[in-house]
């Protein structure tokens, strides 16, 4: 099948390597496509295929059918399209990013560090966050139900998929939570609606850094585009006019004035001026230029004006073959992406297995039956995971590269050429514009006695008129500057690496070197003395024959490039083998590579022969580069691993080359493979970082250690990071290659994964010790309450009362361990908290469980938990899991807390006593706290308002609480119609009243001693329980 057409595509909707995987996949199962290259840093797709078994449209409906567009390259209209999704991009993440700031802030009261913030009591209204996360949810994150449904519905899966599920499961499950707190008693399980907002609002922030990020990449592009002129002024039927540049056509008179860009490829045909070349060739000093000389389209006009005959234009200036150079190898893959692409494939399924894997174990193994605390594993397990580093890591780095190369004139042509190059162990230089100048200039010229010299040069020049070859056009311009007028050639032609043969006004001339002669039988024998002298000077004789008879020779040298020794030493320095390889003779080549500091040469080597010396360094085991830049090279540039063709040397040795140094300087050779190995040692970087990432993330999140929303924010900007690595290598100089040696990069990477290790070993080495710290204090976390105690036994008034001091705190982190040691030591009880559930366990003092209590108010047990600050309030209801003792989930945030248990055991009396505990790190700093009285007694919770009358404030004295509010929606809660929970402000002192009538809300009780206390009345209303905090002051 003859693969004719080539391709390009930009592709709009991708998100993942999954989704440049898939596309790949897909077309490649069209009939007549060769090969797929999908760029997802570039967001493009080149496609080789026949046109006569597809078609364009064939493709484009394809890649629909897929899920995604696909536009034919035009870089204006998808420029334009890319702007607006980026400006869309903007407004999403600042929608997002303002409806998620509320929930981020209520969700900051959860932190111990946070616990200064004052927060609205609104924000922690289900109903309000709901309101909030839902337009994050549905408007924001449908982008991400559209990517998921398309790859499902393809049958694959990708970042949306993870996305999705992750979020979607937060929010539902928020949603059913929410739902279900309108029953009679309000369960106290925490919301997930702020996780679910923040995760979509922190990774569509980290995809607008990403796409900002991946622009930067392709800015070498964007300056070479923008060195072209827009518009040309041309003289068409003898007027002048200025047109676009597009409408240039061949042969068109360009007129170029001083200060204006050259806009096309061409020749001067009349005027004299100096050109700043400096974009193509580096060289800031302009070059002068008059009739005749050719241009390049972009440099720029010094000072004369300019009349050019247009030789190229559009996509065949040198420009527009650059800039298609670097783009081509911007998209193209390196060979260590394969890799990547493989895992990208199966990556977004094998992470939804894990999680689902996670959910499991943590629901039937580590805490059996807890829905909540499973779900949040599972979902930071699936929001962690991050499939994009992983497709970004090669792409973004060899668009940064190349970009950074190409600004220095090193063109690599894909990026399995720049893989390659770091590999080079040996370079092979030809000679001839390349170590010399290639501007070799006549120095001697000696004509045979009996014949004329002008007739000689006439025969000579005329025959070398036709050649490419630098000697010959050294030899045409020294016979021109005679003012010698040359004549046709009827017959040409080039012997590479021996000479020209040509047909003259009749004559058979050869120009040579000593084997054309031999070849040809001309007898030179007697002027062998006369070559090698011109040869150990490092001059190149060339012979000429007349019709077979030897006429003369003529003597040409060629100077040594300012920059070839340094150059050599460069390499040297790299530890790289240089050989030095022509076709001249012996003793000049040997006189040259002395000059230059080249040990090795190989000499007198035909085209073909280059080729060979090649394939035998190979057969070494030698990984060699090629540097050239004419015709006879071209063999040699495609039989090495790494062809360069140096300065803008001939057609086809461009073609043939892998890398194309442009500004012909020798000194680039060691920049292309220092760039080269900057780039892959990126490369790597990126590929180990995305691999770690992953490899430890996954593991943490799935233990437990990540809450979602920080494990959401890591995906976000881990794609990021990869792409600003990258973008480092925009900042390599020129000539850092004497800097670098290989050792450099086993170095960093020797370095990059110490670090790695490190930072494993201390994460898990500090978990380890902590968990070791838990388990040392849970078997010794029984402290007896000292101080006062007062016995509480049966109290008319229902008011249950107990005193003590404060106990020392005891805390471990992750199985945490407090106990009451109460009075007569007739029950211990323990809280024991794991930061999923809190466990009570009530023992007598020889350690068996007391299983035998009252119904109390409807319930065996009842938990009151408050913080340090007095500020959050927990009324809850363990269910018995066992004898003596009760389980819940666990309801509270990082922090230090106090637990009263109130219990009424059958054999024996029982008095309530503060139990501190800390969730969270055992070595958090405690802070104190200050309680100021209220001023007005009435407050509004959730949009039901209570206030407060207080009979007495006076210690000692019996004291009414009356509360006034619509007892129209007013219901009984576990047995009362309300419940009042005292403590003072130390949280020593503990009251927990009930009404004296059970009809009105009403309630007796007295305060003993003057001070500050805290009140929290608990009252049901529209089938709802809400708790309204007071603060009074008792005096004496």
């Amino acid at each position: 099948m003859d693969y004719n057409e080539k391709v390009e595509f930009d592709l709009v909707g991708m998100t993942c390597a999954a989704c440049a995987a898939r596309i790949e996949r897909g077309l490649e199962k069209l009939d007549g496509v060769k090969t797929v290259h999908v760029n997802l840093a570039l967001e493009t797709a080149v496609i080789e295929y026949s046109s006569s078994q597809t078609t364009i449209e064939d493709i484009e409906k394809k890649v629909e059918s897929i899920g995604y567009q696909a536009i034919l390259k035009q870089d204006d209209e998808i420029a334009e399209l890319r702007e607006k999704d980026l400006e869309k991009m903007k407004g999403q993440v600042i929608f997002s990013i303002i409806l998620a700031t509320p929930l981020l802030w209520a969700m900051a009261s959860d932190f111990e560090f946070t616990y200064f913030i004052n927060l609205p009591d609104f924000l922690m209204n289900t109903w309000v966050q709901l309101a909030i996360a839902t337009p994050v949810q549905f408007i924001i994150g449908w982008q991400f139900y559209q990517g998921a449904f398309k790859a499902l519905r393809n049958r694959s899966a990708n970042m949306d998929v993870l996305v999705a599920l992750g979020t979607s499961t937060a929010y539902f499950y928020s949603l059913y939570l929410s739902i279900q707190s309108i029953g009679p008693e309000p369960n106290m399980f925490d919301r997930y609606f702020e996780t679910s907002a923040i995760l979509i609002a922190f990774i569509v922030l980290g995809k607008l850094f990403e796409i900002k990020a991946k622009g930067k990449s392709s800015e070498a592009i964007k300056k070479l585009m923008g060195l072209q002129a827009k518009t040309a002024k041309i003289i068409r039927n003898g007027i002048e006019q200025e047109i676009a540049l597009e409408e240039v056509m061949i042969g068109d008179i360009v007129l170029v004035r001083p200060g204006e860009k050259v806009p096309v490829d061409g020749v001067i045909v009349e005027g004299r001026s100096a050109l700043d070349e400096s974009m193509l060739t580096g060289e800031s000093i302009p070059v002068d230029k008059t009739v005749g000389d050719h241009v390049i389209g972009a440099t720029i006009n010094k000072n004369g004006f300019l009349k050019i005959r247009a030789l190229k234009v559009g996509s065949e200036t040198a420009l527009a073959q650059i800039i298609k150079i670097v783009k081509d190898a911007q998209g193209s893959k390196a060979p260590i992406q394969r890799h990547a692409d493989k895992i990208s494939a199966i990556f977004v399924p094998i992470v939804v297995a894990i999680a689902f894997l996670t959910f499991a174990i943590w629901y039937f193994w580590i805490s059996p039956g807890q829905l909540a605390d499973s779900l949040e594993k599972m979902i930071a397990v699936l929001v962690i995971a991050c499939p994009c580093g992983l497709g970004l890591a090669t792409p973004t780095s060899i668009m940064a590269g190349t970009g950074r190369a190409a600004e220095f004139g090193i063109l690599f042509k894909g990026g399995e050429h720049l893989e390659i190059t770091q590999k080079i162990n040996t370079v092979l230089l030809d000679k001839t514009g390349t170590v010399t100048k290639g501007e070799p200039e006549v120095t001697d010229i000696h004509v045979e006695p009996g014949i004329n010299e002008a007739e000689f040069l006439f025969l000579a020049g005329s025959a070398e008129f036709q050649s490419e070859h630098p000697l010959a056009e050294a030899i045409v311009r020294a016979i021109k500057e005679k003012g010698i007028e040359l004549g046709e050639v009827s017959h040409f032609e080039a012997i590479p690496g021996f000479g020209i043969k040509a047909i003259v006004n009749g004559k058979e001339v050869l120009v040579g070197t000593r084997k054309l002669m031999n070849m040809n039988d001309v007898d030179f024998q007697r002027k062998i003395n006369q070559m090698t002298a011109f040869e150990k000077t490092g001059k190149t004789a060339m012979l000429v024959a007349i019709d077979r008879v030897y006429a003369g020779m003529i003597a040409v040298a060629d100077t040594i490039k300012d920059t070839s020794k340094e150059a050599i030493q460069q390499l040297k320095d790299l530890g790289l083998d240089v050989i030095m390889i022509t076709g001249d003779n012996q003793r000049t080549a040997d006189a040259i590579a002395k000059e230059v500091g080249i040990d090795k040469v190989i000499a007198e080597v035909l085209p073909e022969g280059k080729a060979a010396e090649v394939k035998k360094l190979q057969q070494q085991a030698k990984k060699v580069a090629m540097v050239g830049d004419g015709i006879n090279d071209a063999p040699a540039l495609v039989t090495a691993d790494i062809g360069m063709a140096i300065g803008t040397g001939t057609d086809i040795a461009v073609e043939a080359a892998d890398i194309a140094l442009i500004r012909g300087d020798l000194r680039t050779i060691a920049d292309a493979i220092f760039m080269s190995k900057r780039t892959m040692e990126n490369i790597k970087q990126n590929l180990f970082w995305a691999f770690a990432y992953n490899a430890v993330g996954v593991p943490f999140a799935a233990a437990g250690y990540l809450e979602p929303w920080i494990a959401g924010t890591a995906m976000a900007f881990s794609s990021v990071s990869v792409v600003l690595n990258a973008l480092r290598l925009q900042r390599i100089k020129l000539n850092e290659a004497k800097k670098f040696m290989n050792k450099g990069v086993t170095g960093m990477r020797k370095w990059a994964i110490a670090g790695i290790l490190y930072v494993t070993i201390v994460i898990f080495g500090f978990q380890a010790y902590d968990q070791w710290i838990a388990e040392d204090q849970g078997t010794s976390a029984q402290a007896e309450s000292k101080g006062d105690k007062m016995e509480m036994g049966e109290n008319k008034s229902n008011q249950e009362k107990s005193g003590g001091h404060q106990q020392e705190k005891e805390s471990t982190h992750g199985h945490e361990m407090a106990s009451g040691n109460h009075a007569g030591s007739e029950v211990n009880v323990f809280v024991q908290n794991d930061r999923n559930n809190l466990k009570i366990f009530l023992k007598d003092k020889a350690g068996n469980p007391i299983d035998e209590l009252e119904v109390n108010h409807e319930k065996e047990l009842h938990l009151i938990i408050v913080d340090e600050q007095l500020q959050k309030y927990y009324h809850v209801h363990p269910e018995r899991t066992g004898k003596g003792e009760f389980t819940i989930k666990n309801p509270l945030p990082d922090g230090f807390y106090k637990a009263f248990i109130d219990i009424k055991p059958t054999d024996f009396s029982y008095k309530v006593e503060p139990i501190p505990f800390i969730v969270g790190d055992p070595n958090i700093t405690s802070h104190g706290h200050e309680l100021i009285p209220d001023t007005k007694f009435n407050k509004t919770v959730e949009g039901e308002t209570v206030s407060l009358k207080v009979s007495s404030f006076k210690a000692g004295e019996p004291v009414t609480l009356s509360f006034d509010l619509d007892q129209s929606n007013l219901t009984p809660y576990l047995g009362a119609m309300g419940h009042v929970v005292i403590l003072d402000e130390y949280g020593k002192e503990f009251l927990h009243v009930h009404p004296s009538n059970n009809e009105e809300p009403i309630f007796e009780t007295s305060f003993e001693k003057p001070g500050i206390y805290k009140i929290w009345a608990e009252f049901k209303q529209n089938g709802k329980v809400r708790a309204f905090p007071f603060v009074i002051e008792i005096k004496e």
